[in-house]
C-alpha cells in the first residue's frame, strides 16, 4: 500500500504546472513505471484541478514513505490492463443518490486516453514527434448496475485492436464495496481513438484534425480469433459512421434554423443572445437541497461571458455585478435556464442582462433572478480594448439601451467616488 500511495504522490508532484494534456500523459508514464505488477493498481490520475493541492509540498515533508527507486522498467504491453481507481464521494451523485452517469463516462474517457496515448507513442524510433490520442467514437454502452457513494470505481482499460490509423480501447468498470468486499461489473465501454501530434493542441486553430492523423503501432500478441473479432468490430463501426444519416425532414429544418442564425445581422442583440441549460445536482446544493447562491452566480457569469465573447469576438473579463436578489429557491433535480443578452455598450465595456428561470417535473417554468453584469473586452496584451457598437433594431431595445446608460453612469460615479476616498 505504501508503494501505491507513493506512486500517486509522485504523479501529483511531478505534473504540477504542466499543460492539461501533458499532465495526464506524465501521470500515465509515471504510474506505469513505478509498478512491477501487470497493471498499476490504486492510481488516480491527477488533472490540472488537483495540482494546487501540492504547491507547497515536497517529498521531504511527507514522513514515513518508503524510498522507491525510479530505475527504468520494461514497458508493459498495451494488451495488459491499466487500472485507474477513485472513491466515489457525495459530489459525484445525481438526484437519485447514486453516482452520476457523467462521472462514470468521464472516468472511462480518462482511462481510455491514458492507454491509447501510451500505445501510440510506442512506435520504434519515433523520437521526433510526441503523439496524443483523440477520442473519435464511443460505441453503445449500457449501465448494468448503479454505483453508490463510498464505493471505489475501478476501471481496467486495455487496447484490444488497432487498424492502420485507429485504436480500439475496451474499458471495464467495476464497483468495489470496501465494507463488504463485494465487487460487481457496472459498465463495459468500447472507445475508438486516433493519434495526432501533441503540438496541435497548443495551437489556436486545430479544426482540421483529419489532416494530422498519424499511423499507430500495430497491436501484437493477439490470437487469430481475437484479430478476426477485432476486424469485425472495426468494419462494423466504420460502416456505421459512413451510413449514419439524419432524417431528411429534420435536417432540412435544422438547415433552415442554422441559416436563420447566419442571417442575423452581426452585433445586434439577437446575434449574441445565449441561453445555457443546467441540471441542478446534489453537489450544487446546500444541506437543504437548494441550489447554492454561488453555484447559481457561476452559471449566470458563464452565460454572460459567452454572450459578450460572441459580440466582441475576443477575451472578456467580469468588471462588476449589480445587486442580485435571490427571490425563489431552486431545488435539486430542477433545470435552470440562464439567458444572457446585451443591453448597453460603452466604448470599452458591455452590460449584460442575465435572467434565470427554473423548471421542475411539472414543466412549469418561473423566473428566479434577474441581474446585470458588466464586462470589459481585453486585447492580446490583456488591456482594455474598444468594443463594437451595438446595433439596435427596435424602440424597445433603444429604450433599454438608455436605461443601461444610466446604470453605467451610476457605476462610473460610484467607482470615481471610491477612488477619491481611497
Amino acid at each position: 500500500m505504501a508503494v501505491q500511495f507513493e506512486a500517486r504522490l509522485y504523479t501529483s508532484l511531478c505534473t504540477y504546472r504542466l499543460r492539461p494534456v501533458r499532465t495526464l500523459q506524465r501521470a500515465a508514464v509515471l504510474c506505469r513505471n513505478v509498478s512491477n505488477r501487470s497493471y498499476s493498481r490504486g492510481v488516480q490520475v491527477m488533472g490540472p484541478g488537483d495540482c494546487w493541492r501540492f504547491r507547497s509540498a515536497s517529498l521531504s515533508s511527507f514522513k514515513g514513505l518508503r524510498k522507491y527507486s525510479f530505475s527504468p522498467q520494461p514497458a508493459l504491453p498495451s494488451t495488459v490492463a491499466f487500472e485507474l481507481s477513485r472513491i466515489m464521494t457525495p459530489e459525484d451523485t445525481n438526484v437519485a443518490g447514486n453516482v452520476h452517469g457523467g462521472t462514470i463516462l468521464n472516468l472511462i474517457e480518462r482511462a481510455g486516453f491514458i492507454v491509447s496515448t501510451r500505445h501510440c507513442n510506442r512506435q520504434v524510433g519515433n523520437t521526433e514527434e510526441a503523439l496524443t490520442s483523440a477520442l473519435v467514437r464511443l460505441e453503445h454502452m449500457d449501465f448494468y448496475k448503479p454505483m453508490f457513494v463510498g464505493e471505489v470505481a475501478r476501471l481496467q482499460a486495455a487496447v484490444t485492436y488497432t487498424s492502420s490509423r485507429s485504436i480500439e480501447v475496451t474499458v471495464d468498470v467495476w464497483a468495489d464495496n470496501i465494507v463488504t468486499g463485494e465487487r460487481r461489473l457496472t459498465n463495459t465501454a468500447h472507445l475508438w481513438y486516433v493519434a495526432i501530434p501533441a503540438s496541435i493542441l497548443e495551437q489556436e486553430a486545430y479544426q482540421e484534425l483529419r489532416t494530422h492523423i498519424r499511423p499507430v503501432p500495430q497491436l501484437k500478441g493477439l490470437s487469430k480469433k481475437q484479430m478476426e473479432e477485432g476486424v469485425k468490430r472495426y468494419k462494423r463501426q466504420k460502416s456505421s459512421r459512413l451510413k449514419q444519416s439524419v432524417n431528411a425532414e429534420a435536417y432540412g429544418q435544422y438547415q433552415d434554423f442554422a441559416q436563420t442564425l447566419r442571417d442575423v445581422e452581426p452585433h445586434t442583440v439577437l446575434a449574441s443572445q445565449i441561453t445555457l441549460t443546467n441540471l441542478v445536482l446534489p453537489s450544487d446544493c446546500n444541506v437543504y437541497d437548494h441550489l447554492t447562491g454561488g453555484s447559481l452566480m457561476k452559471m449566470m457569469d458563464n452565460a454572460a461571458t459567452v454572450c459578450t465573447e460572441k459580440h466582441c469576438l475576443g477575451r472578456v473579463v467580469t468588471a462588476c455585478i449589480d445587486e442580485i436578489n435571490f427571490n425563489i429557491p431552486i431545488n435539486s433535480g430542477q433545470m435552470v435556464f440562464v439567458t444572457a443578452r446585451l443591453v448597453y455598450i460603452s466604448k470599452k465595456s458591455m452590460e449584460v442582462e442575465v435572467t434565470t428561470e427554473a423548471e421542475g417535473l411539472s414543466n412549469t417554468r418561473y423566473v428566479t433572478n434577474t441581474a446585470y453584469f458588466a464586462f470589459v473586452s481585453l486585447g492580446e496584451d490583456l488591456s482594455a480594448r474598444p468594443v463594437p457598437p451595438l446595433v439596435l433594431k427596435s424602440e424597445e431595445k433603444k429604450s433599454r439601451f438608455q436605461e443601461g446608460n444610466k446604470r453605467y453612469e451610476t457605476r462610473k460615479k460610484i467607482r470615481m467616488d471610491t477612488h477619491t476616498k481611497t
